[in-house]
């Protein structure tokens, strides 16, 4: 009954208005009791009447009112009522029972125990939302509590007040939803957004930020990229499972050695990138990127797998190196892809400064986007001849590049670089567009015309247009494209997609000749040249080169290429060919074409085109000449036992002072005008540079500046360089008292003492370094 009294109660504060009372209510006021006699006699049957007709409507908002609570009862949410605003609950939902944790009776008895649940951060919002609420606006909040079981939620409640006609608030309605667990999906995707899933580390889009804030507040920093060295190879061989917990692993120990102050982030697959402050010089860098190495390179076990990885470091500085994200990145990546060149398991920098190599790429890189224009980019003409006769038949061009301080630079040098930096697309285009206009104007001059072979990187054949470019240049100078080949390497060709071969294929289509040079040295599948099917297959150099050696193996390989392209249809170019024995034992095989020093080293375009006027070419023994001044004899040179270690750097180009790191370099040979080193850098001679050298003999170090004189190519990988000295008087009597001092040792047959000698091969010497 008292039930029934509360919603009879609540449904007439929620139905009925109070200020203005319905006609029913009216006419239930009416006491039979209190008719006067005088008065008329009122019917008593209407009187029943209507009263159960008011019965009838309470009875049916009282249904109504049972199945609203029914309802709410049943709804996730919470529904609550209120007769003011600090005032006692009059109506709240089961619902608010689930949410709040606690029972309905104390929400009843102690209105206040929910705004105690508040977390307090939240609090004074929550005030200031009220106030709102006193003055008769609806309002939305969200915030945080700590239910009736010590459990952290987040509500969203919306509140109602309802106003009278004097603008009073005087009843308070309210629901609020449990949205925990939608907040903490949003709390997911928010660090999803920020965090790699994997390692927890910052991702991509937070490195970013990052960067951005860092080149903003202008202090210095040091980006360090770092990659896991064939990491593919362990999700392949082991699956992603084993590589996802390698990954896990070596991201922590990349996180132990990331300074308190630094940054760590995942950029992608196994690429992760560290930004190190406050160092106190560049060393401080190089020594942390060595333990690193070390670190990473110490073996881990997952599964029962010991995995030996190690990492690839490319490093580069701000703001001397780049003043925004994208130049630091890409400046890193430069590095580390150097890095990978160098062998892998070691730190490369961008920066020039390292020691001469860099400075000699940082020199080129720069210079490289200006060589175009300002004509420094020459082709070369290597004849390709038939080898019974000596007739000419073709030629392969190679450029060359003449370097305003460094000289000429040869293929094999800036080429990589311009792969890197992406001018390789540039140069291929102009070496194209040259070729083209030679071919017309030595058409229109009457020369005898031969095919042109051109060496075309795999980059080119990735960017769009090759195709159509070609096309426009043999119609631009009316070239017959029969004359033109365009070479790409075996290896090359292995690392392409289909796409590539669908561009060769076009351009045979237009008539262009297409070449697989090296080949045999890129374990190619034939299917790739019954798909592309080349006009010419070409002999790698280093077969060619050991027929002499009686190499069974090499000879085997050359007469399977040489029978293969005859199958084939394919014309086989045999490259390198310097010996007569080489020459004889190719026309034994029937090789088509030769190509290489033995009938002529790569020639300028004058020279090509008396050649290609005459048609033919006799072989030759040719011999490789010093390139410079004749070796200094006006002193007496000493000659050591063992090469003696020593460093080198550059000092001055066009009497500028240059900042440079050192170089190791060997000495043969010592007097008082100079030494006789050895490198595996090839350096320009009688040039505007001016090196200075640092060795110790005698335990004494002799630091001196000096120019190159003269060059030799000792061995495929290291030069003999003649070095004039800049000496003074006294520099001059130190020297003169070791030289003096160790021919007396060398006569005794005396070891030298405190001297830097090495004992190992100069090649391997160079190797490990």
């Amino acid at each position: 009954m008292e039930s029934n009294k509360k919603k009879s109660n609540l449904l007439k504060r929620l139905f009925i208005k109070e200020s203005d009372p319905s006609p029913t209510e009216k006419e239930t006021e009416i006491n039979p009791l209190l008719i006067r006699k005088s008065e008329p006699e009122i019917d008593k049957r209407k009187v029943l009447v209507k009263e159960t007709q008011v019965n009838d409507f309470e009875l049916s908002l009282m249904d109504n009112l049972n199945s609203f609570q029914y309802i709410f009862d049943n709804l996730s949410s919470g529904i609550w009522m209120r007769e003011s605003l600090n005032g006692k609950f009059v109506f709240a939902s089961k619902g608010l029972e689930d949410i709040l944790q606690i029972p309905l009776n104390k929400l009843y008895e102690d209105s206040s125990i929910w705004l105690q649940m508040v977390h307090p951060s939240h609090r004074k919002e929550l005030d200031e939302t009220l106030e709102l609420v006193s003055k008769g606006k609806t309002v939305q909040i969200l915030y945080r509590l700590t239910s009736g079981e010590g459990k952290t939620k987040w509500l969203l409640e919306q509140i109602v007040p309802k106003v009278n006609s004097n603008n009073d608030v005087h009843q308070i309605f309210g629901m609020v939803t449990d949205i925990t667990h939608e907040m903490h999906i949003e709390e997911q995707l928010s660090y999803l957004e920020e965090f790699d899933s994997l390692t927890d580390l910052p991702n991509q889009k937070s490195l970013f930020k990052h960067l951005d804030f860092l080149c903003r507040s202008e202090e210095p920093f040091a980006v360090l990229y770092l990659d896991i060295d064939r990491f593919n190879v362990v999700n392949n061989s082991l699956g992603y499972a084993i590589g996802d917990e390698a990954l896990k692993l070596i991201a922590k120990r990349f996180s132990m050695l990331t300074p308190v102050d630094g940054y760590l982030a995942r950029l992608n697959g196994n690429d992760f990138i560290m930004i190190v402050k406050n160092f106190t010089d560049v060393k401080e860098i190089y020594r942390f990127a060595e333990e690193i190495n070390k670190t990473i390179a110490q073996p881990f076990t997952i599964q029962d797998y010991v995995l030996h990885l190690s990492t690839s470091i490319g490093i580069t500085f701000y703001p001397e190196e780049g003043r925004d994200r994208q130049a630091l990145l890409e400046n890193a990546h430069t590095a580390l892809y150097q890095a990978k060149r160098q062998g892998k398991n070691n730190y490369q920098l961008y920066s020039h400064s390292k020691d001469i190599p860099s400075f000699k790429k940082y020199v080129l890189d720069r210079d490289m986007r200006n060589a175009i224009n300002n004509e420094e980019f020459e082709l070369f003409f290597q004849p390709q001849v038939e080898p019974s006769k000596g007739l000419l038949v073709g030629a392969e061009v190679l450029i060359r590049w003449h370097h305003p301080e460094w000289g000429d630079i040869s293929p094999a040098e800036f080429i990589p670089l311009a792969e890197e930096n992406h001018m390789i697309n540039m140069i291929i285009d102009w070496e194209i567009e040259q070729i083209c206009s030679l071919l017309n104007e030595w058409n229109r001059n009457n020369f005898p015309l031969y095919p042109v072979s051109i060496n075309v990187s795999p980059i080119r054949f990735m960017k769009k247009g090759l195709v159509e470019y070609v096309a426009e240049q043999i119609k631009k100078y009316n070239v017959n494209p029969k004359y033109l080949e365009l070479e790409i390497t075996e290896s090359s060709l292995l690392k392409t997609d289909n796409n590539v071969l669908t561009i060769l294929k076009e351009l045979k289509e237009l008539g262009v000749k297409v070449s697989v040079d090296d080949f045999g040295t890129g374990y190619s599948s034939l299917d790739y040249l019954r798909n592309i099917k080349p006009d010419t297959i070409k002999i790698d150099k280093t077969f060619t080169q050991n027929i002499n050696a009686q190499s069974e193996i090499d000879k085997g390989v050359i007469s399977s290429v040489l029978f293969l392209g005859k199958r084939l249809g394919m014309k086989v170019v045999a490259e390198g060919v310097e010996e007569i024995e080489q020459l004889e034992f190719l026309k034994q095989n029937e090789c088509d074409i030769i190509q290489g020093y033995l009938f002529s080293p790569p020639v300028p375009q004058s020279k090509y085109e008396k050649m290609i006027q005459v048609g033919y070419l006799k072989p030759e023994k040719r011999y490789k000449k010093k390139i410079g001044s004749k070796e200094n004899r006006n002193f007496y040179r000493l000659e050591f036992p063992f090469h003696v270690k020593g460093r080198m750097t550059i000092a001055e180009v066009n009497n500028q002072a240059v900042n440079v790191g050192s170089t190791p370099i060997l000495l043969e040979n010592m007097s008082l005008g100079g030494i006789k080193i050895l490198s595996n850098l090839k350096l320009p001679v009688n040039s505007n540079m001016k090196f200075e050298f640092e060795f110790t003999i005698l335990n004494e170090t002799i630091r001196v500046f000096g120019g190159l004189r003269w060059i030799d190519n000792v061995h495929p990988e290291v030069y003999s360089y003649g070095v004039s000295f800049n000496l003074n008087r006294s520099l001059e009597d130190r020297l003169a008292k070791i030289i003096n001092r160790i021919t007396t040792l060398k006569i005794k047959n005396e070891a030298i003492p405190d001297t830097d000698f090495i004992y190992e091969h100069a090649v391997v010497y160079f190797r490990e370094r």
